[in-house]
């Protein structure tokens, strides 16, 4: 368990570093441990313990599902993916799934 934890943290901390080199997010190193904390808390299907990072880091469970991605994946998808029944039961209320707007003209 503790080999995933660091290779969870070696993939956010890697996507974070390669997301802030094209200058589209630059995470300071609290909300890098903020977001380890989640993803791990998730991975390890604690559904207290992702309650208690969330509070002291001041994230409200909504901005979580909606902005938190690990793996490349949302929250909620990340912890369907990773069997995390607990925490699905906790984020289910807010999430409200994923929309994706398509232009349906005919190609010419």
């Amino acid at each position: 368990m503790k080999a995933q934890r660091w290779l969870l943290a070696a993939l956010v901390v890697g996507s974070a570093g390669a997301q802030a080199g094209t200058g589209q997010h630059e995470f300071n190193s609290e909300v890098q441990q903020a977001l380890v904390a989640i993803c791990a808390d998730t991975l390890d299907d604690n559904r207290l313990a992702l309650k208690k990072t969330l509070k002291a880091h001041r994230i409200s469970v909504g901005t979580a599902v909606d902005k938190v991605v690990c793996n490349g994946q949302p929250l909620p998808a990340f912890a369907r993916a990773v069997r995390a029944h607990k925490v699905m039961r906790y984020l289910a209320p807010y999430d409200r799934g994923h929309v994706d707007i398509k232009d349906l003209a005919a190609p010419n």
